[in-house]
Parts: structure tokens; C-alpha cells; sequence
């Protein structure tokens, strides 16, 4: 293969990556379509840092949209080392471990935004809820659900987890 050959092979994987990257970015049929995208244009490479936690960003929601959190969580771990103080990474890494069942894990990076000054930070409130809530501590679970009504007293989402979880703590009491 001549030079030239050899360069034109190469721009034309650096275009093809640079293609991939783009539709990892846009919008995508469906969450396999986007996967399959971003998975592409990492392994394509040639990806700036910028492109790179985007696109790791995009392939781990979508691995979470197909309920794949496992797959999805060194996507997040990836994004986190490029860009630690990333907080929707962070928030998002939250979520994914929550939903593994590695608590610890979801309340330390919930702790971090807390740290960082995430906002809205009724979500951050409401997500911290969830964690303390799958494990037992149901006083920690309703003062950040009320924090985070107050936060965004007009949320109908925070308010009806809020009744609900009084509402079955009072009924595990009664039992």
C-alpha cells in the first residue's frame, strides 16, 4: 500500500469515526441504535476528550434505557475518570448504582453533587430518598423527601412519593 494510500485509509477512519460520533450524538431510532453508535465511534477512536465523554455519556444511558445498568456502569466510571466533577455523570452513576443495589456507592456520589452544589437540587433530594429508602432508614428517607418538596413545592412527582412513603411507613407501623 502506497503513502497515500495508506493516509487516505487513515483520514477516511477518522471521518467514518467522526460520522459515528455524530449519530451517537443525535437522535437515534432507538436506545440499541444509539449503543451501537457510540460503541462504534469509541472504538474508532480518534475521539477529543470533549467527544469521548459524550459519547461514553450516551452509550450508558442507552445501555440503561434497554435496563442493562451493569453495562452501562463502567461507562460512567470511564466519563468520571475523564471528568470527575462531571454532574450529570455523577448523577448519573448514582442512579445506575442505586439500581445495582450498590448503595454505598450511590450515596457517596450523591454526597459528592451535594458537595459540588448540584441543581435542580430537589433531584438530588429526591434520588437520595430512593437509596436511603431501599436500605431501611426510613428517617433519612422522609426528611430528604421533604427537602426536596420544599425545594420544589409544586413537583407533582416528589410530592406523591412523599405521600406514598408516609403513607406506607404508617402502615408498616399499624402491622
Amino acid at each position: 500500500m502506497g503513502v497515500w494510500s495508506a493516509a487516505l485509509l487513515l483520514s477516511g477512519g477518522a471521518l467514518a469515526g467522526e460520522a459515528e460520533f455524530e449519530a451517537c450524538q443525535g437522535p437515534a431510532e432507538n436506545a440499541v441504535i444509539r449503543a451501537a453508535n457510540c460503541n462504534l465511534a469509541i472504538r474508532l477512536g480518534g475521539l477529543s476528550r470533549e467527544q469521548m465523554i459524550v459519547a461514553l455519556f450516551n452509550r450508558g444511558q442507552a445501555y440503561l434505557t434497554t435496563e442493562r445498568p451493569a453495562t452501562a456502569l463502567p461507562d460512567f466510571d470511564a466519563l468520571l475518570e475523564l471528568e470527575p466533577d462531571d454532574k450529570d455523570g455523577l448523577m448519573i452513576r448514582a442512579i445506575t448504582r442505586r439500581q445495582l443495589k450498590d448503595l454505598d456507592g450511590a450515596l457517596a456520589d450523591l454526597r459528592r453533587l451535594e458537595a459540588l452544589n448540584y441543581q435542580p437540587a430537589a433531584q438530588l433530594y429526591l434520588n437520595r430518598s430512593m437509596v436511603y429508602h431501599l436500605k431501611g432508614e426510613r428517617d433519612k428517607t422522609l426528611a430528604d423527601l421533604r427537602k426536596a418538596l420544599e425545594l420544589d413545592p409544586n413537583n407533582g412527582i416528589i410530592k406523591d412519593r412523599l405521600w406514598k412513603t408516609e403513607r406506607l411507613y404508617k402502615m408498616q407501623e399499624n402491622e
